[in-house]
């Protein structure tokens, strides 16, 4: 804790340019005689810290001091400063004082470029503990174990080595190793439940050929589809499809594209009611046909 309040002294010195012993120790939540031994430790180190009686006196770094940040240029300088804010903007909270202090030391201000919410409207405290949980066990090495529900509905239980989280499309998830099967995973952080970090460290050195997360897919044949949209559903065409598989008509939207083969897209699909026809292919068609049936059937009144 010394060492860290050493710096952090530094820090508050560069920033606010003269202090007092008192104002420091009610900063660091310490006594003045505390804050007398750190400054004492300062100057061993060879940090030009000059202490002045008086009214007009105080605790302050020498005017001539200049903290080595030569080996990065202004630009170089401005990229960290930029990085921060957007972990900052992520609400991390830990990477707060440390945008402080990088800002006091290069003498950059605050660019207030971005600003990323990925929380729920209703705030999801399960997700939170979640991301906390895992957070904790990629930092530490640490292996997890928790059960997956996959893209069919299966339930089973994993035992992993968590390596990433990562945010795509509108969901959270996280790459993983499972040891037992020798192979990467993507596991979506809605479906695991049940997550249990245990006390075993596992060698990420000894992990080879690490995949890109991006070059993720999941496990699913896919086909070709014409769809076509009824014009009040372009917001969710244009969030769903790329440019160029879109194509628009006077009164609807046609959209040629692969699309996963599996229950969960006929679900979305039917999802839409009718506001989607697909066009092509005709098995694709006949199980929309089969599904409203089954949906027909369910809602009969008579039943």
């Amino acid at each position: 804790m010394t060492k860290g309040r050493l710096f952090e002294i530094l820090y508050y010195l560069i920033d606010v340019k003269q202090t007092t012993a008192q104002q420091l120790a009610d900063h660091f939540e310490v006594s003045i005689r505390t804050i007398y031994r750190d400054i004492d430790r300062l100057l061993i180190a060879g940090i030009p810290i000059i202490t002045k009686q008086g009214i007009d006196g105080g605790i302050a770094l020498d005017e001539h001091f200049v903290f080595n940040k030569d080996l990065l240029n202004s630009e170089e300088q401005q990229q960290i400063i930029a990085s921060l804010e957007t972990l900052s903007s992520l609400h991390i909270s830990q990477y707060d004082a440390l945008l402080k202090r990088m800002q006091t030391i290069f003498q950059k201000d605050k660019q207030d470029w971005i600003e990323v919410d990925f929380s729920f409207w209703q705030k999801n405290e399960e997700m939170n503990e979640k991301f906390d949980l895992l957070k904790k066990a990629i930092l530490q090495h640490l292996v997890i174990t928790f059960e997956y529900v996959n893209a069919q509905g299966d339930k089973s239980d994993r035992h992993v080595f968590p390596l990433k989280l990562f945010f795509k499309g509108s969901a959270w998830y996280l790459q993983a190793y499972d040891n037992k099967r020798g192979v990467y995973r993507i596991y979506k952080l809605s479906r695991m439940q049940h997550i249990v970090v245990l006390e075993d460290h596992f060698d990420k050195s000894l992990l080879i050929n690490q995949p890109h997360v991006f070059e993720y897919h999941e496990h699913v044949e896919r086909k070709n589809v014409v769809l076509q949209f009824q014009k009040y559903l372009g917001s969710f065409v244009f969030d769903a499809f790329d440019f160029d598989d879109i194509e628009e008509k006077e009164d609807c939207y046609i959209v040629k594209a692969q699309i996963p083969d599996n229950s969960w897209m006929i679900s979305l699909l039917l999802s839409l009611g009718g506001g989607v026809e697909v066009i092509e292919p005709m098995d694709l068609r006949e199980t929309m046909y089969q599904e409203v049936l089954k949906l027909m059937n369910l809602y009969k009144p008579d039943r």
